[in-house]
């Protein structure tokens, strides 16, 4: 007799469904229906843990292809910045493997994954001496949206440590100068 799955392990279950649903059929043609039938449950027990497609299929998406980890602050400010970028680029990547999502859920994620780099560099450049409320929102969220600007634009490669050297440390060092002086 098969025993009932439940929480973690049908939960597990149920996204690797969706995210074989998603691969192989698509996001247009992905149902609850077809998550359910392949996780081996009933639709009311997809929907009582996802509200709908978007949100399952974003849980199965984040399952696959994580939020980015914590900053490294090794105290290389340049390699620092360089591994949280190259940590956006492959969480950007991953999100390419879904195809035909849709142009909402797409730009959410996308967008998810622009704001954790920036997150992760207001940390490295803290770590770095430099005052983020000093350097501002904008010049630290530039490195992330360059990266993401390239990727999205139909750009396969994206040339971080160019954004690195040629914009984002000369603009920190000028406004660490500016607090200083």
């Amino acid at each position: 007799m098969e025993t009932r799955r439940r929480g973690a392990g049908l939960e597990a279950a149920i996204l690797d469904a969706a995210w074989a649903e998603l691969t192989e059929t698509g996001y247009a043609r992905l149902t609850m229906a077809g998550v359910a039938a392949r996780a081996g449950t009933s639709k009311p027990v997809v929907y009582r843990r996802w509200s709908g497609r978007a949100e399952l299929v974003t849980a199965a998406i984040e399952r696959r292809v994580p939020r980015l980890g914590g900053p490294p602050c090794t105290g290389d400010l340049r390699a620092d910045v360089l591994a949280v970028l190259d940590s956006l680029i492959g969480a950007l990547h991953g999100l390419r493997v879904v195809g035909d999502l849709d142009a909402e859920l797409t730009t959410r994620l996308r967008h998810r994954a622009v704001d954790d780099a920036t997150g992760q560099l207001t940390d490295v450049v803290a770590a770095a001496g430099y005052d983020p409320a000093a350097i501002g929102p904008h010049v630290l969220r530039l490195p992330a949206a360059l990266i993401h600007h390239d990727l999205s634009g139909g750009t396969v490669t994206a040339d971080p440590a160019a954004i690195v050297d040629e914009t984002f440390l000369p603009l920190l060092r000028l406004r660490g100068a500016a607090d200083q002086g």
